[in-house]
C-alpha cells in the first residue's frame, strides 16, 4: 500500500494516495513494523500537505519522527523533522517550525549529511526571518549556501543566496543583498532556470528601489517582467509590472509609468485577481494625478474603491475614496 500510494503521488492522484498511505501506516502498525509504520505516516504527511491539509500533516509527520527517534533512524528522523517544519509554517506557528528545522539541521550534521543539512538550514532561515530575528536568518542562510557551494549543488546555491538576500535586506546590509541577489540571477542563468532567475532578479528590484537607486530598479524590473511573460507567469508580471510602475513614477517618467501600471491592472483583472487589481488601479490613479489627468485618476480610484468594497475590505475602501476626493478637489480647483 506504501508504494502504491507513492505511484499515486506521482500521477497526482493525491486524495487517493492520502487513503493508501493511511490504510498502510494501520497495517504495519497492526504488524507490530513500527519501520514502515513511521515511513507510511512521513509519505502520509507530505500527502497531507499537497492537499493543504497542513494540521493533519503536522500529526502524521510529528508521529513519524517520534517513532523513527525511538527506533534510532536518525536519518528519517531528520526528514521527518524537516518536513514537519515546513508543514508547521503553513499554519503559521513559525516558532515551532523554527525548531523542527533547527533539529533537523543538527541531525543531519551529526550524520553528515551535507546536503540535507544545506536544505534543513536554507528553511531554517525562512523561517527565522519570519520571526523577524534577521541577523539568524542571515547566519542560517549563510551556512546553507556555503555548504550547497561546496557540495557543487548550483541549484541550492542559487536558492540559499535569494534567501540570504532577502535577510540581508531585513537588517539593511544592501550592498551585501545586493551581492546575494545578483550572484543567485547569475546562477539561475547559468542554469537556464528562467524563474529562478527572474524571482531573483524581482529581489534585486527591491533592494536597489529601497535604496533609492531606481534607475538601476527600473533595469532589473524591465528583464524580470519580460523573462516571466516569456514564460506565460502572468501572476508575477503583474507584481512585477506593479513595481516597476511605482520606480518610474518616482524617476519622474509618469507616461511610461500610466502604461505599465495599466498593464499590471489588465492583468490581475484578467486572472480575477481582485486585491491586487485594486492595488495596481490606486496606484495608476495615484501617477494619473501627477500628469493631471484628473478625471481618469477619479475613474481608476473608483473602480478600486468599488472592489475594496465587494472585497469587504473596509479600511482600503475608505483610504480610496480620500484619495478620490483629492483628485476631485484638484479637479476643480485652479492650479
Amino acid at each position: 500500500m506504501n508504494n502504491l500510494g507513492l505511484a499515486l503521488r506521482e500521477t497526482r492522484r493525491v486524495q487517493e494516495a492520502i487513503g493508501a498511505h493511511t490504510e498502510a501506516a494501520a497495517i504495519f502498525r497492526e504488524l507490530g513494523d513500527r519501520h514502515r509504520e513511521s515511513q507510511a505516516l512521513g509519505n502520509l504527511g507530505l500527502a497531507l500537505r499537497e492537499m493543504r491539509r497542513f494540521e493533519e500533516a503536522v500529526n502524521a509527520h510529528t508521529e513519524a519522527a517520534t517513532i523513527q527517534g525511538e527506533l534510532g533512524d536518525r536519518h528519517r528522523e531528520g526528514k521527518s523533522l524537516n518536513n514537519l517544519g515546513l508543514a508547521l509554517r503553513e499554519m503559521r506557528r513559525i516558532e515551532e517550525a523554527t525548531g523542527a528545522h533547527t533539529e533537523a539541521a543538527a541531525v543531519f550534521r551529526e550524520l553528515g549529511d551535507r546536503h540535507r543539512e544545506g536544505q534543513a538550514l536554507g528553511n531554517l532561515g525562512l523561517a527565522l526571518r519570519e520571526m523577524r530575528r534577521f541577523e539568524e536568518a542571515v547566519d542560517a542562510g549563510a551556512r546553507a549556501a556555503a555548504i550547497f557551494r561546496e557540495l557543487g549543488d548550483r541549484h541550492g546555491e542559487g536558492q540559499a543566496l535569494n534567501n540570504l538576500g532577502l535577510a540581508l535586506r531585513e537588517t539593511r546590509r544592501v550592498e551585501e543583498a545586493i551581492g546575494a541577489h545578483t550572484e543567485a540571477a547569475a546562477i539561475f542563468r547559468e542554469l537556464g532556470d528562467r524563474y529562478s532567475e527572474g524571482q531573483a532578479l524581482n529581489s534585486l528590484g527591491l533592494v536597489w528601489a529601497e535604496g533609492r537607486r531606481f534607475e538601476e530598479a527600473i533595469n532589473v524590473y524591465t528583464k524580470t517582467a519580460a523573462i516571466h511573460g516569456e514564460l506565460g507567469d502572468r501572476q508575477t508580471e503583474g507584481m512585477v509590472l506593479n513595481n516597476l510602475g511605482l520606480a518610474l513614477r518616482e524617476m519622474g517618467r509618469f507616461e511610461e509609468a500610466v502604461d505599465v501600471q495599466t498593464q499590471a491592472a489588465a492583468i490581475f483583472r484578467e486572472l480575477g485577481d481582485r486585491h491586487r487589481e485594486s492595488q495596481a488601479l490606486n496606484n495608476l490613479g495615484s501617477i494619473l494625478r501627477e500628469v493631471r489627468r484628473f478625471e481618469e485618476a477619479i475613474g481608476a480610484h473608483t473602480q478600486a474603491a468599488a472592489i475594496f468594497r465587494e472585497l469587504g475590505d473596509r479600511q482600503r475602501e475608505e483610504a480610496t475614496l480620500v484619495l478620490r476626493a483629492d483628485a476631485q478637489r484638484a479637479l476643480v480647483e485652479p492650479s
